[in-house]
Order: structure tokens, then C-alpha cells, then sequence
């Protein structure tokens, strides 16, 4: 007999696989059949934790991105998976959990700024404190390709922050005085933790790397948007 944990981690793994990211509503009947039977304790407790909502007494849909589900199945069951998660739904964790902070976000904002065009995978503001993010939905990543990938993306952060004016009126921003800092997020714990002062953390660290984000910030690379930067260039 399944101890409450069992149940709960078969549960969660059982809605994550009756689900994808065009599809997040599943059935009781299916979820029976997957979990084999043993369910209603555990999805009673994910219902109460927010993680799904009922639709109807036949039906109920997931109100998280699916990786959080992984997550909350422990960090290594995202290696199970990872071939049943897109690109977008990382993408789409990083902002649900930034969200989670008191962050707003934007993703894949693109912009040319002279002679660099660059695309933003999330874009998280909160005050004048803006956190631009890098998903790589890859398991493994030699850290010679981590420190070419935070190269790559400091370089447009800094082009950003050099044009700062033409972004925040590009999407609508009123964040004149901001400290801006790169930041890469990888699916499971990378083989650097940071390189050139810029944080390279695993999917699952993210809640407490904002939470903490405050008294560690000045420890990161952080470029200024200077008012130079605001003018109509």
C-alpha cells in the first residue's frame, strides 16, 4: 500500500502526463485509470494548494505550468520529462514564478539597438530593479558552453541598458532609474553557479534565488540605464 507521499508524487506525475501545454484540463475517469485509483486525498490537497481548480464534478484543469508540477515531485523528475516540455513552458515557469515574487514580466520582447539585435526570453520589473532572464531548456550544458551563453547575453543586456529609452517605449515601461541585472536559469543544476558576477541557477532555485534577491544583488553584474539612454535615439 502506497504511503500518503507515494500517492501524492503519483498523483502529481499522473496530471502531468494527462496534460500538455496546449491541454491543461484532464478528467477524474483518466486520472483514476493513470493514478490507478488511489487519488482523491492527494488531488483534494493540490486543489486546496492551488495547483488545479475544478471545472466540474467530471473535470478539473491545471492552474500552474506543468513544470512546477515536476518541481514540486522533486528537481530530478524534470530529467524524466524534460522531452514533454517546450521551450515556451520554461519560458512560462520563469514568469509564473517571478510573478510569484511581486515581479512583473514580459517575454520574448525583441529589439535592434545598432549594431545588436536581441531577443529576451523574460523580462522581470519590480521598482527599479529589472532582471533579464535567459531560459536554456538543456539537461546538459559543458561549462566552456555556459560561459559562451552568459558572454552572449551580457552583451545584450548591455546594449539594452544602452538603450534603455527606446525599450521602455517599445513596450509601454515607466522605469527611468533602473538597476538591471543578467541572469541565466537552466533546467537542473548547472556546472557553474555563476561566471563574470552573473548567476547561473537551476529551474528549481529560482523561488529562492528572488526570494533572496535583495540582500544578494550586490554581488551581481548590474548595469545602469543612464538618462543619457532616454532620448529619442
Amino acid at each position: 500500500m502506497r504511503t500518503g507521499r507515494e500517492s501524492r508524487l503519483r498523483v502529481i506525475e499522473s496530471v502531468f502526463m494527462l496534460t500538455s501545454e496546449g491541454n491543461r484540463v484532464f478528467s477524474l475517469h483518466s486520472l483514476g485509470v493513470v493514478a490507478h485509483g488511489e487519488y482523491t486525498e492527494a488531488l483534494e490537497q493540490l486543489i486546496e494548494e492551488g495547483v488545479v481548480s475544478r471545472i466540474n464534478d467530471k473535470y478539473l484543469k491545471v492552474t500552474v505550468p506543468r513544470l512546477q508540477l515536476l518541481i514540486m515531485m522533486g528537481s530530478e523528475s524534470v530529467i524524466s520529462h524534460v522531452n514533454d516540455l517546450s521551450w515556451s513552458e520554461f519560458e512560462e515557469f520563469i514568469s509564473f514564478i517571478m510573478r510569484q515574487e511581486g515581479y512583473e514580466t514580459l517575454r520574448g520582447v525583441r529589439l535592434t539597438m545598432g549594431d545588436v539585435r536581441g531577443e529576451f526570453d523574460v523580462i522581470g520589473y519590480r521598482g527599479n530593479v529589472v532582471i533579464i532572464v535567459e531560459a536554456k531548456h538543456w539537461l546538459s550544458i559543458s561549462g566552456s558552453e555556459l560561459k559562451a551563453i552568459v558572454d552572449k547575453h551580457v552583451s545584450k543586456v548591455k546594449a539594452l541598458a544602452d538603450n534603455w529609452g527606446k525599450f521602455i517605449r517599445k513596450v509601454k515601461l515607466n522605469i527611468v532609474d533602473a538597476s538591471i541585472y543578467p541572469l541565466i536559469v537552466t533546467l537542473k543544476a548547472p556546472q557553474l553557479q555563476s561566471y563574470g558576477n552573473v548567476p547561473i541557477i537551476a529551474s528549481h532555485q529560482l523561488p529562492s534565488f528572488l526570494e533572496n534577491m535583495e540582500y544578494l544583488r550586490d554581488n551581481f553584474l548590474r548595469f545602469k540605464a543612464r538618462q543619457a539612454t532616454l532620448g529619442t535615439g
